[in-house]
């Protein structure tokens, strides 16, 4: 029987858009694409401060080590304030209200670096949850199955009670071998039918 909801957050409570972060620089196309690939894709960089390894300033001076001056301040932007704003995914806040309503323990499960705090507060749901295990603060990422760990353990939960809600199948074979159940997030629509199939009513 479920009892506890756990939550992704990138591309499952607020969307990780990097073409959008850098949109909202007065740089080209040509110049988006450089920065994005400096600080997100074309290196580790981002991958160490998922893992805590690194901060996101130091992703962004990583960066701006490989891109030219009038570039630098997107890149600390993209880097360090990707979040102002955030971007909430459609109807996941009233789906984790409603799942709070309806009884159930609701926990956050996120790769994400060590500025998750200043942004936690302003994701719309945020103020639903009972808990969280964010990747950064353990040095541990989804999919290794210690971080799933973490969480069971902190949080005295049982893991076949625990329903791990996941946009990328490889973090739910994670969640798989620690004895969780799991839904890959497509949609809000999407999961209110899983839900059904389920047979949890919310």
């Amino acid at each position: 029987m479920i009892k506890n909801f756990v939550f992704d957050m990138g591309e499952v409570l607020i969307h990780f858009d990097t073409r959008a972060f850098a949109d909202r620089y007065d740089i080209t196309e040509e110049e988006k694409d450089l920065v994005l690939r400096e600080v997100f894709w074309g290196n580790a960089n981002w991958s160490l401060n998922d893992w805590g390894i690194i901060d996101e300033f130091e992703v962004a001076r990583r960066a701006c080590e490989r891109l030219p001056e009038h570039l630098h301040e997107a890149a600390l932007g993209v880097a360090t304030r990707w979040f102002d704003p955030v971007i909430p995914v459609k109807g996941m806040a009233d789906i984790v209200r409603r799942v709070k309503a309806a009884g159930f323990k609701i926990y956050l499960l996120s790769n994400a670096g060590s500025l998750h705090d200043e942004y936690w507060n302003t994701i719309p749901g945020s103020e639903y949850f009972d808990g969280k295990v964010v990747s950064a603060f353990e040095k541990l990422v989804k999919p290794q199955p210690e971080i799933y760990r973490v969480l069971l353990d902190r949080f005295g939960l049982v893991p076949e009670e625990c329903l791990f809600v996941d946009d990328r199948e490889i973090n739910l074979a994670g969640a798989a071998i620690c004895g969780m159940q799991s839904v890959a997030f497509r949609s809000a629509e999407d999961l209110e039918k899983s839900l059904r199939e389920l047979g949890i009513v919310i």
